[in-house]
């Protein structure tokens, strides 16, 4: 077996996600460069014990393999401690959850090294099985790649200039990086492979709203979060509800023969605004992430739909337990 090593160091934050792990530890024997050094930050509730055939392998291609067991860690923090444990100039970051192919480390090199970048954003395809895992799918992440920062490859002194990740957040320190990166100038190449992610098959509805409760109340604070879409939607809605309750009563004072009465008009404010939400969110927004015409029509976009209200409704409750509730 031939292994093209570099020096480089990638660094997998860990929780109780072990087979995931595993998994992917074992893919890297295929991959057409190979890193130097892998540093495993694991922070589950039983002590994360690596496979001898893992260690073998290491061993055997002279790569560092380096197991941080630390408690209760958030991913910023755990990706923290890997870049401060790290020995190489370079740094590559991946999930358990993500799935890179053969070519993914060597292709995101050759670009830096053509473009003289300070790094290389990961690009992760959203994979979708069964049909409610697709509904999701078209209600969040969509078919189109998405740049993210797991599958991202950077030189270590890019921390430097932008600092490291908030530590204190569960969800979101990622998206906050990579808009401080944005603000510090830093240039960033795209990449040309995709990672895939496939953890929305086993979401079911319950497991989706929880983890998006749980995302958007932590990272509603950080400062890349902006909210006025969210909150333009919801205030416009409510304002026309208010307005068209009281319509007739204040403009047209309940007189059938006035121009300015409308019959029915909360009724028809109502309608009016599901079917805005129906098409933004169950035809447009789809089509936009790449949702194919075939699986919108003719009824899912209804199902999308009232997915996505769940979402979005789950989105606000977050925001608002993390204003006034959590401390």
């Amino acid at each position: 077996m031939n292994i093209n090593t570099k020096e480089i160091s990638l660094i997998i934050p860990s929780r109780d996600s072990k087979e995931n792990l595993f998994e992917l530890l074992r893919s890297i024997s295929s991959w057409e460069a190979v890193p130097n050094e892998i540093i495993i930050v694991d922070s589950s509730e039983k002590k994360l014990e690596v496979p001898e055939d893992i260690k073998l392998f290491a061993e055997k291609f002279n790569i560092r393999l380096l197991v941080k067991i630390e408690k209760n860690l958030f991913p910023g923090h755990a990706r923290n401690i890997g870049i401060n444990n790290s020995s190489n100039s370079l740094l590559a970051f991946l999930d358990t959850s993500t799935h890179p192919n053969k070519n993914w480390l060597s292709s995101a090199l050759n670009i830096l090294e053509i473009e003289k970048s300070n790094g290389v954003w990961g690009n992760t395809y959203y994979e979708a099985d069964t049909y409610l895992a697709k509904i999701i799918r078209a209600c969040t992440y969509g078919t189109k790649p998405i740049k993210t920062f797991p599958g991202s490859i950077l030189k270590k002194n890019t921390f430097k200039k932008c600092g490291l990740f908030i530590e204190s957040s569960r969800a979101g320190e990622d998206g906050d990086w990579m808009t401080r990166s944005s603000m510090h100038r830093i240039k960033i190449s795209n990449p040309k492979e995709a990672l895939s992610y496939d953890e929305i098959n086993d979401f079911t509805i319950k497991i989706l709203l929880k983890k998006w409760f749980r995302n958007y109340s932590f990272s509603s604070r950080l400062p890349h979060r902006r909210l006025q879409k969210d909150i333009y939607f919801y205030f416009i809605s409510f304002i026309t509800i208010i307005i068209a309750y009281n319509w007739n009563r204040v403009v047209a004072s309940y007189q059938p023969d006035s121009i300015f009465f409308i019959p029915y008009v909360t009724r028809i404010s109502f309608f009016l605004i599901v079917v805005s939400y129906a098409f933004f969110r169950g035809i447009l927004m789809p089509v936009k992430k790449g949702i194919d015409f075939n699986f919108i029509f003719p009824l899912n976009f209804i199902v999308i739909s009232f997915v996505s209200g769940l979402i979005d409704v789950t989105k606000a409750l977050a925001f608002g337990y993390s204003r006034f509730v959590k401390k």
